[in-house]
């Protein structure tokens, strides 16, 4: 199976993924092995560094499975580094307008569409030997934008609209506390807000993805209409699973 994520998602498939919050390319070689469509390296709020990022890309190359980024902002220099370290998909965090997804799409392009540093030696071109990559780099990565906040609620729409986003990506635990109403899910004025984003999306055409927490909650949101689900991490199934043990050992 392809891992041109972008492509599967312009023919219709669902994907479902989960985060790795750790740096141990053991967790995202195991986690491919499973059959996820995606591994999503949180930089973000995880603990990698960008070795050990490559070292993930390295521990999943060949499953079928692809490796994808949350960076910590919208940085068009960080943003640059792990684009030519190979990620895949790489997700930013509070974009709350259309000028802020369009710099997020500049990032990842090169010139004259954007504003990508090219260099001939990285990663992500196998260190020059495939230089068809620059070509191809537009087409392939998908690029994700989060909607974290009543700001960005408003701008729904308008950031759904912006040319090289390809999916908005709905955090509800962010925007929950941007309300002053931190993990409280089930607020109506919570899931109001969550339901204007997912229609301006939908309405749009752009891939719709947020948090998934259980296998059954995912497939009743893809029923909804979402495309790109996250279902927990290494370290949440890792405590999950202990915890279970432990309560079926009698002594949870």
């Amino acid at each position: 199976m392809t891992t041109n994520l972008k492509a599967r998602l312009k023919a219709g498939e669902k994907l479902l993924g989960a985060w790795t919050m750790t740096d141990s390319p053991d967790n995202a070689e195991v986690m491919a092995q499973t059959g996820l469509d995606f591994v999503l390296m949180d930089h973000e709020h995880g603990q990698a560094t960008l070795p050990a990022a490559i070292a993930q890309l390295r521990a999943i190359k060949g499953t079928g499975c692809a490796g994808l980024m949350r960076v910590p902002w919208n940085d068009m220099i960080y943003i640059k580094r792990v684009l030519d370290a190979g990620i895949q998909g790489i997700m930013v965090p509070q974009v709350n307008t259309p000028e802020e997804a369009r710099a997020v799409v500049a990032a990842c392009r090169y010139p004259p569409l954007g504003i990508r540093g090219a260099a001939g030696g990285t990663r992500a071109s196998s260190y020059g030997v495939d230089m068809g990559y620059f070509g191809r780099a537009a087409d392939e990565l998908l690029v994700m934008v989060q909607v974290e906040t009543p700001q960005a609620v408003e701008n729904a729409a308008a950031i759904a609209a912006v040319d090289g986003v390809d999916v908005v990506f709905i955090g509800p635990r962010d925007l929950s506390a941007y309300m002053g109403k931190l993990n409280k899910f089930d607020d109506p004025e919570l899931r109001a807000l969550i339901t204007m984003v997912e229609q301006a999306t939908l309405k749009s055409g752009k891939a719709l993805g947020t948090i998934a927490p259980t296998g059954a909650l995912a497939r009743q949101l893809f029923d909804q209409g979402y495309s790109l689900l996250i279902s927990g991490s290494d370290m949440t199934h890792l405590r999950a699973s202990i915890v279970q043990m432990m309560k079926e050992a009698g002594r949870g």
